[in-house]
């Protein structure tokens, strides 16, 4: 009987020891591999370099609702290839959209779905979009860098005119946007060709899926005091608008078009 009682507890022990291997095993084959490990160290820190060295960003809704044109104006600071995250709300979810794109012709575009297709091409559409944050990753140059700034989707059902940026420093208000189904207002990372001063506010990007043309008022909040006026940016040239400067916001009448700043 004590050598029946000694077998069945080496049994026991055996049976412990190979279930706490096994346990382990799984443990680490679910572990993330090295080369998850390695991407997750080569993850940049974000907006470090000067506004000066940054490109011109935008995105651009379309007008089937479905999808945005994210758009790459230039590279003042060498890459090859980009890699885009797009995160944004879509009702009460947490929605994103992530790829690259190769940066050696520009300008450059990607469209990008605000939803997801199967293998087998059927495809479900994000509704209720409101737009999120854009994380940018630069590589294949000297030196690589991230930019990661917030986007506004606006889906204008009921035909507003006033719109405002996601971080509300932005405030637009013109006959013509209440014809714009889509609207997206971004904060671009930085702005095109050479800038009429410098820049003292975030750089706005303002999209929409139809044809953007008209005069609007404009708010804009900057980060300093001083003698303040609005740069825009047409597509091809800049032009200067004095307006009302009350501490660090200034109001003027502008042209709607494509990118707005505060210079002084």
């Amino acid at each position: 009987m004590q050598k029946k009682k000694k077998i069945i507890a080496v049994i026991v022990l055996l049976v412990i020891l190979i279930g706490g291997f096994l346990l382990v095993k799984a443990r680490n084959d679910s572990s993330p591999s090295d080369e998850t490990n390695q991407k997750r160290k080569l993850s940049l820190p974000t907006n470090t370099i000067s506004v000066a060295d940054r490109p011109y960003l935008a995105v651009r809704p379309q007008a089937d609702g479905r999808n945005v044109e994210l758009y790459l104006h230039d590279l003042k600071k060498s890459a090859t290839t980009v890699e885009y995250e797009l995160e944004y709300q879509a009702g009460t979810l947490l929605q994103g959209a992530f790829g690259s794109f190769e940066a050696s012709n520009l300008p450059a575009t990607e469209m990008i779905l605000l939803g997801s297709c199967s293998a087998g091409g059927a495809c479900t559409y994000h509704e209720d979009v409101k737009g999120g944050t854009l994380l940018t990753n630069y590589t294949g140059g000297d030196n690589p860098y991230a930019l990661k700034s917030d986007w506004k989707y606006i889906d204008n059902t009921d035909r507003d005119t006033a719109h405002s940026s996601k971080d509300a420093k932005f405030q637009i208000d013109g006959k013509n946007l209440g014809q714009q189904r889509f609207i997206v207002i971004f904060n671009t990372p930085g702005y095109p060709e050479d800038l009429p001063g410098e820049a003292v506010s975030e750089i706005y990007s303002l999209e929409t899926s139809g044809t953007l043309t008209g005069r609007a008022e404009l708010t804009i909040r900057a980060n300093e005091e001083g003698n303040l006026k609005i740069a825009a940016w047409d597509g091809s040239e800049w032009t200067t608008h004095e307006g009302e400067v009350t501490g660090k916001m200034i109001t003027a009448e502008v042209e709607l078009v494509g990118v707005y700043v505060v210079v002084r």
